[in-house]
């Protein structure tokens, strides 16, 4: 484990560069309220530049008010961007220089999960509605004009506003797993960003793992077992509450799915460097991976298996990887981050 990053020496900072930052943090703010994997990241990198620099109260207060200024477009806006910005940029920060890069996407990847469900059920409270209704009339205004413009009553028009009905019950059902996996994307790019910034500001941070030693814990087969039991419990009972129980589950099993998916590539990954795969075969490996619909659940069940037999036999003994160290200019490798359970 290396050292918080006030441990190293910060560069100055001059009101010129920080109006800079306030900017494109106000930027990446406003950004986000149309697409969040792209502005929070935007915001979260000139964050991190004054955080690491040792401006970490101007950090939080221009968070806030970039945050607050979006209320110009979003009523809402400065209550879940502000979030957003807080905790995708100095919270980011703080927490990458004492835990591995994989442990604060993960951190972060939850609270912001947890700030869409607020937001969606305060919407829903405001509308007077339950969160599966609101759901519901979203995603029936978003697929109207698709179904407008489905003409006749040919098998292949019928075929057609099925499949468009089958999606939205689908978004319907799984909007929480939806939104996980959004959180997800955004903290992974905005928690790079934040460690890309600290190589560059003399910071120490811990650096991702490569892909053939990325590992997850068997902790995390209890999301598996819980999300089987729900959708059991809801079918043993009747569909208590509309089948709440149920789409819990399916929502788990559904954000499990993927998380298994990781762990199967990272197997695969390992296994093409132990053959000796050149980077064009194995960059073939992982497309073929990744398009082939029969051999994503294999790759799933894939990572299942090594979370119990370890088929790379990784050491699992909590040793943390690789650091970026800015003043080297390079990153000085020790044993690879197994994963934000390994710590």
């Amino acid at each position: 484990m290396v050292g918080p990053a006030e441990d190293s020496p910060r560069p100055a900072v001059v009101p010129g560069k920080m109006l800079t930052a306030s900017l494109v943090s106000l930027l990446g703010a406003y950004v986000a309220l149309w697409v969040p994997f792209l502005g929070v990241p935007i915001a979260a990198s000139a964050l991190a530049w004054l955080w690491f620099r040792g401006m970490k109260l101007p950090s939080v207060i221009i968070a806030v008010g970039c945050g607050a200024a979006t209320f110009a477009s979003d009523l809402a806006g400065p209550i879940y961007v502000t979030l957003w910005l807080l905790i995708a940029g100095p919270l980011a920060a703080a927490m990458l220089s004492k835990r591995s890069l994989t442990s604060v996407v993960l951190v972060v990847t939850l609270l912001m999960s947890g700030v869409w469900i607020g937001l969606i059920t305060g919407a829903a409270a405001y509308e007077g509605k339950n969160v599966q209704g609101l759901i519901g009339s979203l995603v029936k205004t978003a697929t109207e004009p698709a179904l407008k413009q489905v003409v006749g009553t040919d098998k292949g028009a019928e075929e057609t506003r099925k499949q468009i009905g089958e999606m939205a019950t689908t978004i319907t059902r799984m909007w929480p797993a939806v939104f996980v996996i959004m959180s997800f994307l955004t903290s992974l790019f905005a928690v790079s960003a934040v460690a890309a910034v600290a190589k560059t500001s003399g910071a120490m941070v811990n650096g991702p793992p490569t892909l053939p030693e990325l590992d997850m814990s068997p902790h995390v087969v209890w999301v598996l077992i819980a999300g089987v039991g729900l959708v059991a419990l809801d079918k043993f009972i009747g569909g208590w509450n509309g089948g709440i129980l149920g789409i819990a589950g399916e929502n788990a099993l559904s954000v499990i799915r993927w998380v298994l998916f990781v762990q199967g590539v990272a197997v695969f990954s390992g296994l093409y460097r132990r053959a000796g795969f050149s980077r064009l075969s194995r960059s073939l490996g992982y497309v073929l991976l990744g398009i082939t619909e029969i051999l994503l659940p294999l790759v799933s069940l894939t990572g299942l298996v090594d979370l119990f037999v370890n088929v790379r036999k990784l050491p699992r003994d909590g040793v943390v990887g690789p650091t970026i160290a800015a003043e080297s200019g390079s990153g000085s490798e020790s044993s690879g981050d197994r994963g934000p359970w390994h710590d």
